[in-house]
C-alpha cells in the first residue's frame, strides 16, 4: 500500500503550519491548500495563491517552480534525486526548508515546527577553496551528501549561514542561510568584480540595494550578498525570515517566462511576448501598498539597468516583500554590466516599448516605453536626468573607485578593470541623459 504521506508536505510560516502541498499521484498535479486557521488570520503567500484555496494546480506549480534553483544546479539536483527536472515536488521536498522568503516546506509527518535547535555546520576556508578548485567537476550543490540550495545562473551561487562574528557554514534547525556566495565561471573573468562595482554604484546613488562585500577565497573572487529576507538574532540563536516573492511569482508566470520573449528571439517566434515585461510589472505595481513609491522604484531600477548596460534584468531579477501588511519592492540585486562581456547575448530581457536592441534605445524608444507602461513622459524625463546626474557625479574623478580600493580583498590589479567599467557606464549614462529633454514632445 502506498504511503500517502510521501505525497504531502506541510507548509510553514515561522512557527506555524499554515497549509499543505499535495501531489496527486495519478495526475502529477500539485495543490497548495491553506489551513482553516490561516485562512482566518493569515495572508495569501502570493497574489494568485488566494486564501479561498480555489487556485488551479498551475498556480501552485509556478510558485514552487520559481522558488527552486535554476540552470545547472537544478539539473544536478534532479539528477541526484533521480527525477525529472520538471518534478518540482521532489525537489521542494528535499530543499524546501530554505527557499527564498519566509515559507518552508517539510515532510507531512512533522506536526510542529517550533522548538527547533540551532545546528551549525562550519565551512572552513580551506574546504571551500578545495571545492572551488574542483567545482567544474564536483559542483557546489552537495555537502556531506546533503543537497544544499545552490542557485545557479551565469554565476555559481551557494547559500550559507554567517554568524555575528563572521563564521561561515550551513545552518539547520532554527538556523538557515543568511547570505549568498557568488563565484565566477572560467569563461567569465571579472564577473564578480563587475557585479560588486555595479551594486556599490547603485548603493552610492541612494537606490535601495542589497548589501554586498567582496572577498577572495584563495584565488577565487567571491561576492558575499546579505539576504534581505533573513535576519539572524544571536541572542535567540535563530534566523528570522521575511516573506518575498519574485516578479514571475507575482505575475503567475513559470520560470521559463522570465524573459519577455519566452520562446526566444528566433525569426519565427520573436513576435511572441508572453513572458515577464515592463508593461506587466508597472501594471502590477499599481496594486502594491504604495503605487507611487512602487512606480518610482521600478522606473529608477529600469533606468539604472540601462545606464549600467544590465541587459539581463528579467522577471526573476526583481522581487517584492509580500505579507499581510506589505507589497513593496525589495532592494535591487544581480546588477551586472553585460556590455563588458562579448560572450553574452546583448539583447534586452524586457523591451523598452518595442525595442530589444540596447544600442537602439533613443528618445523615441524611451517615449514609447513611457506610453506602453502608462508613465508620464515629463516624469520619465525628470527622473532620467536626476538619476543620470547622480551616476555621473559618482563616477567623475577618483572618489568612487578610491572607496572600492579600501575593501581588503581588492588588489591593484583590479583597478584597471574598475576604470574600464567606469568609462563604459559614464559614456552610456551621458548618452541616455542627452535623450531626456525631448521625451515629453515625442508622440508615439
Amino acid at each position: 500500500m502506498a504511503n500517502t504521506n510521501a505525497y504531502q508536505l506541510n507548509v510553514s510560516y515561522g512557527d506555524e503550519i499554515i497549509g499543505t502541498v499535495t501531489l496527486d499521484s495519478t495526475t502529477n498535479l500539485l495543490r497548495l491548500s491553506y489551513s482553516p486557521q490561516w485562512q482566518q488570520h493569515g495572508f495569501a503567500i502570493s497574489p494568485h495563491l488566494q486564501l479561498n484555496n480555489r487556485h488551479t494546480p498551475e498556480v501552485a506549480y509556478n510558485y514552487l517552480d520559481n522558488a527552486l534553483p535554476e540552470g545547472e544546479a537544478r539539473k544536478l539536483l534532479a539528477e541526484k534525486l533521480g527525477v525529472s527536472e520538471k518534478n518540482v515536488y521532489s525537489q521542494v521536498q528535499t530543499i524546501g526548508s530554505d527557499l527564498a522568503g519566509a515559507v518552508a516546506f517539510k515532510p507531512a509527518p512533522e506536526t510542529q515546527v517550533d522548538g527547533a535547535q540551532p545546528v551549525f555546520r562550519p565551512l572552513e576556508e580551506a574546504e571551500l577553496i578545495e571545492r572551488l578548485d574542483n567545482k567544474e567537476e564536483f559542483g557546489l550543490l552537495t555537502w556531506d551528501d546533503k543537497p544544499r540550495l545552490s542557485v545557479a545562473g551565469v554565476q555559481d551561487k551557494l547559500n550559507v549561514f554567517i554568524d555575528d562574528v563572521g563564521c561561515i557554514g550551513f545552518g539547520d534547525g532554527s538556523l538557515c542561510s543568511t547570505h549568498i556566495l557568488k563565484f565566477e565561471k572560467k569563461n567569465c573573468p571579472n564577473l564578480v568584480l563587475n557585479e560588486f562595482f555595479c551594486m556599490k554604484l547603485s548603493e552610492a546613488i541612494g537606490l535601495p540595494t542589497a548589501n554586498v562585500t567582496f572577498r577572495r577565497f584563495g584565488p577565487h573572487p567571491a561576492l558575499i550578498v546579505k539576504r534581505f529576507d533573513r535576519k539572524y538574532i544571536a541572542d535567540k540563536k535563530k534566523v528570522f525570515r521575511r516573506h518575498v516573492i519574485d516578479g514571475c511569482q507575482a505575475l503567475n508566470l513559470s520560470r521559463d517566462h522570465k524573459y519577455e520573449r519566452n520562446l526566444g528571439d528566433g525569426r519565427d517566434v520573436q513576435h511572441i511576448r508572453d513572458g515577464a515585461s515592463l508593461e506587466k510589472l508597472f501594471k502590477f505595481s499599481q496594486g502594491m501598498s504604495s503605487p507611487v513609491e512602487s512606480t518610482k522604484w521600478l522606473l529608477q531600477w529600469q533606468l539604472f539597468n540601462l545606464m549600467i548596460s544590465n541587459y539581463d534584468s528579467h522577471g526573476k531579477n526583481v522581487s517584492l516583500y509580500f505579507d499581510k501588511h506589505n507589497a513593496r519592492f525589495t532592494p535591487a540585486y544581480d546588477l551586472v554590466n553585460i556590455a563588458m562581456f562579448p560572450q553574452f547575448k546583448h539583447v534586452l530581457a524586457m523591451a523598452m516599448g518595442d525595442e530589444f536592441d540596447p544600442n537602439d534605445i533613443h528618445t523615441y524608444q524611451l517615449a514609447d516605453f513611457a506610453e506602453t507602461c502608462n508613465i508620464d513622459k515629463r516624469l520619465l524625463s525628470r527622473i532620467l536626468v536626476e538619476l543620470a546626474d547622480s551616476v555621473l557625479n559618482q563616477l567623475s574623478g577618483c572618489t568612487f573607485i578610491n572607496e572600492l580600493k579600501e575593501q581588503p580583498s581588492i588588489t591593484v590589479e583590479d583597478i584597471p578593470y574598475f576604470e574600464a567599467l567606469r568609462d563604459n557606464i559614464f559614456a552610456r549614462t551621458e548618452y541616455l541623459k542627452a535623450q531626456a529633454e525631448d521625451i515629453p514632445s515625442i508622440t508615439v
